[in-house]
C-alpha cells in the first residue's frame, strides 16, 4: 500500500512540475517584388486575376521571417475582389485567407489596385518552431498603360498588419462636394468685396 502512495506521489509531482508550454507564433514580416505578372483585363481594376505563378523572396525580412531571405515559391492566382481566396505553399510554410479590402488609385493609363488578405499561416520546415498564427498579405499592382506589362509587390505580415482605411465611394462623392463648396463659398467671397477709395 505504501508503494501505491508512494507512486501516485511521483506521478503527481512529475506532472505538475512539468510546465505548460506557450502557443509561440512567428512575429516578423517579409516583402518582396514580383516579376513577370500576368493579368486578366487589359487594364487593371478591381475584380482583375493577377497571376504569377513562382517568385523569389528578394526583399525584405525582418524577425522570425529573417532566415527565409532568397527563397523561392508558388503562389496561387489573387482575385482583387472582397471575399475571394488566396494561398501560397512554401518550404517555411502554407498561407490561406481571403481578400478583405482592395483599393484602385489612378486612370487607365497609370493605375495600382492593392489588396488586403487575412488569413492563417502555418510554419513549417526553417520555421517549423513556430505555431500557426493569423496573418496578412498584402498586394500591390500597377500598371502604366492599357495592355503595358504589370509589375507587382507582396508582403505577409505576422501577427497582421493593420487593414488600410479606403474611403467608400460616398465618402469621396461627399468630399468632392465639400471641396466644390468650399470653392464656390472663396470665389463669392472674392466677387462680393467692394473697393473703396478714399
Amino acid at each position: 500500500m505504501k508503494l501505491v502512495a508512494l507512486l501516485g506521489a511521483i506521478a503527481a509531482t512529475t506532472l505538475t512540475a512539468v510546465p505548460a508550454t506557450a502557443a509561440v507564433t512567428i512575429n516578423g514580416s517579409v516583402a518582396a517584388s514580383i516579376i513577370g505578372v500576368s493579368s486578366s483585363t487589359a487594364s487593371i481594376d478591381a475584380g482583375t486575376m493577377f497571376t504569377n505563378t513562382n517568385f523569389t523572396i528578394v526583399g525584405s525580412t525582418t524577425g522570425g521571417f529573417a532566415g527565409i531571405s532568397g527563397i523561392s515559391f508558388a503562389i496561387s492566382s489573387l482575385t482583387a475582389s472582397s471575399g475571394e481566396s488566396f494561398s501560397f505553399s512554401s518550404t517555411f510554410g502554407d498561407y490561406s485567407g481571403v481578400v478583405s479590402s482592395v483599393a484602385v488609385a489612378g486612370d487607365v493609363n497609370n493605375r495600382t489596385v492593392s489588396a488586403y488578405v487575412l488569413g492563417l499561416f502555418t510554419p513549417s520546415g526553417l520555421l517549423s518552431g513556430y505555431d500557426a498564427g493569423l496573418a496578412s498579405t498584402t498586394f500591390s499592382f500597377t500598371q502604366s498603360g492599357m495592355n503595358s506589362a504589370t509589375s507587382g509587390s507582396f508582403s505577409l505580415a505576422s501577427p497582421p498588419a493593420p487593414i488600410p482605411s479606403v474611403p467608400e465611394p460616398a465618402i469621396w462623392g461627399m468630399m468632392i462636394v465639400g471641396f466644390g463648396l468650399i470653392g464656390g463659398a472663396v470665389r463669392y467671397r472674392r466677387r462680393s468685396a467692394t473697393v473703396t477709395f478714399a
